[in-house]
């Protein structure tokens, strides 16, 4: 058991899950240092957590750090379990499905059959065509054990068709978990399409998915979502931003009529809203944003759990400051960032690095607009710090962008160079570098700050072409989304005094 394991686990959980813990211990006996870790990581800050074994070991000298830990860790699950079982539906069905089978080994038919009833109606209300088929082949299996008592075979058929339906139904939910996830593996492998012939790597997945959807033949919502999520993807993918922001908006309305389907799939709909909050960020429709960051904030509830809670309200103070930055209000910005600064970025487990890398960015943009020039850095500087940041995300490609504009600012030109060079060697970048990149390594190099006035004017309107390419392409603005970069390099070549 690594330290860092336990920890996670400690310090993702929600209060009303630590209170629901506390009160499992107490049914339980025996040792109780393990009890003593749980309190130590809980009160102890991510910065201190090296000590952890210290601290145990002066409470309990006699006690190991790692079978204490294997130990809290098997209890911790087993309450979650439990915990689980009275509020998710899923962990509901599992459970009366379980005891439908232990209650059939004791012989105990009527009461299993009972058991099996719940799972099947409860799977049934979310859609849950695996355990469907589970309990309706447990059903049978039980009714053939006991010779189809009170059975003819029109009634036996008619339980085999269930049964039948249910895998019909499962293997399209599967067709279409298969080429989002397809899709989702090779976004985060090769990035999103910067070109034409990037773009046919997609095709593929297009044409399968569309021959997916014209052959359903009933309303199914875990398939439909699918479809959505897909197609809302894909065009984000391609950078037609007008039409993901449409899909989503079905998708957003798919879940709100039925919420009742959607169970524990919330995750599902924030990355909905996100898609939708991303979408208005890039064709920059701040003043409809409001609305989505609403929904988005209503998703905090106490019965999640930290990790998720964590997220959400990272993506709250995420579009809030884009709002803000977008709108020219960086003072605003930066007041919201610093308020949320210990809880989002100083003491969390970071899991959802996109998201982090954005915040971290949206921190150090405010700093930069607001001539914070250090600050700013500081802030730029952790995402290329960050262990499982993906060098392919537009994120980190913006991030890396604002941070040669902001050495340049500092007029480090010297780094900057080295920073071009090996930017350029990454393997990731040979062959897709997208023009507003290139367009920021050849300004850095040109250094408009040491030009005069008219040079920089014969400069800038040979490079209007370049800029022009760059404001009509589909592709650059997965990158301009986060930052106008085209307004900072106008203002260099226009402007007759320079900070």
């Amino acid at each position: 058991m690594l330290k860092s394991d336990v920890v996670r686990l400690v310090k993702t959980l929600s209060s009303t899950e630590k209170r629901y813990f506390k009160l499992y211990c107490k049914k339980q006996s025996g040792d109780r240092a393990y009890l003593a870790l749980f309190d130590i990581i809980d009160q102890t800050q991510l910065k201190d957590i090296s000590h952890l074994q210290n601290k145990l070991h002066s409470i309990h000298p006699e006690a190991s750090f790692e079978t204490t830990a294997n130990y809290l860790v098997k209890t911790l699950t087993n309450s979650l379990v439990y915990f689980k079982c009275e509020k998710d539906s899923l962990f509901q069905q599992m459970q009366s499905f379980m005891r439908a089978r232990i209650l059939f080994e004791r012989a105990l038919v009527s009461e299993g059959f009972k058991e099996l009833g719940k799972a099947q109606k409860l799977a049934g209300s979310t859609q849950n065509y695996l355990m469907e088929y589970m309990c309706c082949r447990e059903e049978l299996d039980m009714l053939a054990n006991l010779n189809f008592p009170d059975m003819n075979e029109s009634k036996l058929l008619e339980l085999q068709t269930k049964g039948k339906s249910s895998l019909k139904s499962l293997s399209q939910v599967h067709d279409h978990h298969s080429l989002f996830e397809i899709l989702k593996t090779r976004l985060t492998c090769l990035g999103m399409s910067v070109s034409e012939e990037a773009k046919r790597t997609f095709n593929d997945l297009l044409l399968s998915e569309l021959s997916l959807v014209t052959s359903k033949v009933a309303f199914n919502f875990q398939a439909t979502k699918l479809h959505l999520m897909f197609q809302s993807f894909f065009f984000t993918s391609i950078g037609d931003y007008r039409s993901a922001l449409k899909t989503f908006s079905e998708l957003d309305a798919l879940f709100q009529n039925n919420m009742e389907n959607a169970g524990y799939l919330h995750l599902d709909y924030l990355s909905t809203l996100e898609g939708i909050l991303d979408s208005l960020r890039t064709i920059r429709a701040y003043k409809q944003m409001p609305e989505y960051i609403l929904k988005v904030k209503a998703l905090i509830q106490e019965k999640n759990t930290e990790q998720f809670n964590q997220r959400v309200a990272k993506t709250v103070v995420i579009f809030q400051m884009t709002r803000l930055i977008g709108e020219n209000h960086f003072a605003a910005a930066l007041a919201l960032s610093a308020s949320q600064e210990n809880q989002s970025l100083k003491d969390s487990i970071i899991t959802d690095y996109e998201r982090h890398c954005e915040l971290l960015f949206y921190c150090g943009l405010a700093h930069f607009e607001l001539k914070q020039r250090d600050k700013a850095l500081k802030y730029i500087n952790q995402i290329t710090l960050l262990g499982k940041a993906n060098y392919h995300s537009a994120i980190y490609k913006a991030a890396k962008l604002l941070g040669i504009i902001i050495r340049y600012e500092l007029g480090d030109i010297e780094y900057i160079q080295y920073e071009i060079r090996a930017y350029k060697r990454l393997p990731q970048n040979k062959g897709v570098v997208l023009k507003i990149e290139k367009l920021i390594f050849k300004i850095a190099i040109l250094d408009p700050h040491k030009n005069s006035v008219v040079k920089n004017n014969l400069i800038f309107k040979k490079l209007q072409p370049l800029i022009s390419q760059i404001q009509n392409e589909k592709y650059e603005l997965q990158i301009i989304k986060f930052y106008d970069f085209l307004a900072w390099i106008e203002a260099k070549f226009q402007s007759n005094k320079h900070d």
